[in-house]
């Protein structure tokens, strides 16, 4: 695994860093330890994030959800959102083609879009959840730290 903190890097070591960030930051408190250890044990990762994804409205606080729906990618909000905040992002999935990439908010929005698994999309003050296609629908969240000042312009 290269250096998350320099993607360029070849120096291998474990970072969970990011991930510690999005629970501490995106989760319930009283969820937190539990994904918290499984999205840092390289065992246990691939069912932490699947059973995250599976549960995501359980686990997310809902205090830092601005926008949700299945129509979330749709929405000229989130589009406007997207152009706004073209950052570099980390991105976890259980699918291993997208797990653990750095790339910028647009591209990685696109991959979720198109992947049949969940994507979590982790910026400097948001993430953006694409949870599982399953019977019923999708659920999709745009989270944030700062709450709604992201929706405006960038600060």
């Amino acid at each position: 695994m290269k250096d998350r903190k320099n993607p360029d890097s070849n120096v291998i070591h474990m970072d969970y860093s990011n991930e510690q960030h999005f629970v501490q930051s995106f989760i319930r408190k009283n969820r937190r330890e539990r994904l918290l250890y499984e999205l840092s044990t390289p065992e246990k990762r691939y069912d932490g994030v699947s059973r995250f994804c599976h549960q995501a409205k359980e686990l997310l606080d809902p205090s830092k959800i601005i926008m949700e729906g299945e129509d979330l990618d749709r929405r000229p909000e989130f589009d406007c959102f997207v152009r706004q905040h073209d950052e570099i992002c980390f991105v976890l999935s259980p699918e291993f083609y997208t797990d653990e990439q750095f790339l910028p908010l647009r591209d990685a929005v696109h991959k979720a879009i198109i992947s049949l698994d969940a994507v979590i999309i982790m910026g400097s003050a948001f993430a953006v959840v694409f949870g599982e296609p399953v019977k019923g629908g999708r659920g999709k969240y745009l989270l944030s730290e700062k709450s709604v000042e992201l929706l405006g312009n960038k600060q």
